[in-house]
């Protein structure tokens, strides 16, 4: 796979991560001399400011702080959960941002496992407060079982493909050595 331009960037103050670098010094590994080839570096770096990874210590100068992990749905769904003690999806979904059919699945995973219960109006209530965020096993599973499954198809695929190319090669050197002949 193809470093991005950013990738680079951020190899390189990663290599001096908590050690102030200079704009000039990440311009000359990357062999940029002239002030249009910069501009791109710059508006990396201005990327890299705004999202955190980098702080600022002087015009030029900036300390690679790394970069952020957001957290993942489950756990922004997970701290809703554990501090209204009751939520309804709509709730997850405007508050984690998360997508309705991904809200409903994990809710019917913590109401199979007896974490929550379901109200006929559409409320779920916190019965049970384990602490540790309950993990969705049946279906890391599931996908790990769909990639496998995937990566077989498109091995089959390559395999054809291959086989295909092979034959219409040997129509065509049959072909030229009938026109030979």
């Amino acid at each position: 796979m193809k470093e991005t331009f950013a990738g680079k960037v951020r190899k390189i103050m990663q290599d001096r991560k908590g050690r102030e670098i200079w704009i000039q010094e990440i311009a000359i590994e990357l062999d940029m001399v002239s002030d249009a080839e910069k501009r791109k570096l710059y508006r990396t770096i201005l990327d890299l400011k705004r999202s955190g990874e980098i702080e600022p210590l002087k015009k030029g100068a900036y300390i690679y702080k790394g970069k952020k992990q957001k957290p993942q749905l489950q756990e922004v769904m997970w701290r809703v959960l554990r501090d209204r003690r009751k939520v309804t999806v709509d709730d997850l979904i405007e508050m984690a941002g998360a997508e309705k059919s991904y809200v409903k699945e994990w809710l019917q995973m913590l109401v199979r496992r007896g974490i929550v219960r379901k109200n006929k109006n559409g409320i779920y209530l916190m019965i049970q407060d384990p602490v540790d965020m309950p993990k969705n096993e049946e279906k890391a599973e599931k996908l790990r079982r769909i990639r496998a499954e995937k990566k077989k198809a498109l091995d089959a695929i390559d395999k054809v493909v291959t086989l295909a190319l092979e034959a219409r090669m040997a129509v065509v050197e049959i072909s030229e050595d009938a026109d030979q002949q």
